[in-house]
C-alpha cells in the first residue's frame, strides 16, 4: 500500500470463555464492500420471506460467500430490506452500522471499522446455527484467487491445514481492499480482520472501471496495491488473537 494508506486490524477468539475480539491497529471507518457479506446472510437466514425458505436462502447465500456474486446479495437485501438486516445484526453481533453515499449496490456500501468487523465475526464464529455452519463453510470453499494468499499465512501461523481456513475479502475500486479469516482449530477458532483505504490518482480510476466486470483480474489488481499489506496484518491479527 501507498504511504496514504490506512490499515485496520483487529483480533478476535470463540473458545469455551465465549467469543472475545480486540482492535489492534485503528483506523477510519470505510465501506465494507463484499467483506460483510458472509454476516449479512447469516442474519437474513433468519428474517422473511428467507426464515420459512431455507432453500431460497441457501440458493443465493452460497454463490454470494463463496464467489462473491452481487446478484445474489442484492436479493436478500431487497428480500429482507435495510432496515431488517441492519437491525438483525445490531441485536446477533452488537454493531451498528449504517449505509453512505452511492456508487455501489447499498448492502456493499455498510460503514465498517476493523474492530466492528472483529467483533461480528466473533459472534458468527461462536454461532452453531444451520446458517451460521453453512456460511463458515463456504468461507472455506472462497477459490484461492480470490482469497490474497491468506489461506497459506493462517496456515503459516497457527500450524493449520489450509482446509480449516475460512477467507471472506472484499474490494473497490483500488480503493479499499478488506479481509476477514476464520482458523478452526478444534475447540477453538482464532480470527482476524484487516481494512485498508488508500487515495487513488487518475491512473488507478481508470484502470478500475477497464476491469469492471472482472472479477479475476480485479482480484489480482487489489493484491498488487494492497495484497502484501493484509497478510501481514493478517498475519499479526493471528498471532494477537492466540493470546487472547
Amino acid at each position: 500500500m501507498s504511504n496514504s494508506a490506512s490499515v485496520g486490524i483487529a483480533a478476535f477468539v470463540v473458545d469455551r470463555f465465549g467469543p472475545r475480539s480486540v482492535e489492534v491497529d485503528t483506523a477510519p471507518r470505510v465501506r465494507g464492500a463484499s467483506v460483510v457479506k458472509p454476516l449479512l446472510f447469516w442474519v437474513g437466514a433468519g428474517a422473511e420471506p428467507f426464515a420459512t425458505d431455507p432453500d431460497g436462502w441457501e440458493a443465493i447465500a452460497r454463490p454470494s460467500v463463496t464467489v462473491s456474486d452481487n446478484d445474489a446479495t442484492a436479493v436478500l437485501w431487497s428480500g429482507v430490506g435495510e432496515h431488517g438486516l441492519l437491525t438483525e445484526l445490531t441485536d446477533r453481533a452488537g454493531v451498528v452500522w449504517t449505509t453512505a453515499g452511492d456508487g455501489e449496490h447499498p448492502a456493499l456500501r455498510l460503514l465498517v471499522t476493523a474492530g466492528e468487523l472483529g467483533q461480528a465475526y466473533a459472534r458468527l464464529a461462536s454461532d452453531e446455527s444451520r446458517a451460521a455452519v453453512l456460511v463458515r463453510r463456504w468461507m472455506r470453499d472462497v477459490p484461492t484467487a480470490q482469497t490474497f494468499g491468506l489461506r497459506k499465512v493462517a496456515a503459516e501461523t497457527t500450524g493449520c491445514s489450509e482446509g480449516s481456513v475460512g477467507v471472506k475479502c472484499g474490494w473497490f475500486g483500488l480503493q479499499r481492499a478488506h479481509a476477514v479469516v476464520l482458523v478452526e482449530l478444534g475447540e477453538r477458532t482464532l480470527g482476524a480482520a484487516v481494512t485498508t483505504a488508500r487515495r487513488v490518482d487518475p491512473s488507478d480510476q481508470a484502470r478500475a472501471q477497464e476491469l469492471s466486470g472482472d472479477v479475476s483480474r480485479l482480484a489480482l489488481a487489489h493484491n498488487e496495491v494492497a495484497g502484501e499489506s493484509i497478510r501481514h496484518s493478517t498475519r499479526r491479527a493471528l498471532e494477537r488473537a492466540a493470546e487472547l
